[in-house]
């Protein structure tokens, strides 16, 4: 199993361990940039779930 995350031939991680090998830095924060975007996405999404499952602890709290 542990092969299977060492040895990937596509996908972001690949891109930018690629990009960062070739030198090529633009490519590589692009890379950065995307993976910096879906977290927060995922960050906000979970936040959204968390409220509306969770709305009893959160009713009298500040947003």
């Amino acid at each position: 199993m542990r092969d299977n995350f060492c040895t990937a031939n596509e996908g972001i991680g690949y891109l930018l361990v690629s990009a960062g090998s070739s030198m090529k830095m633009p490519l590589a924060f692009a890379g950065l940039m995307v993976i910096g975007a879906m977290a927060m996405a995922m960050y906000e999404l979970f936040a959204v779930v968390e409220k509306r499952t969770t709305a009893w602890a959160h009713r009298g709290g500040a947003d």
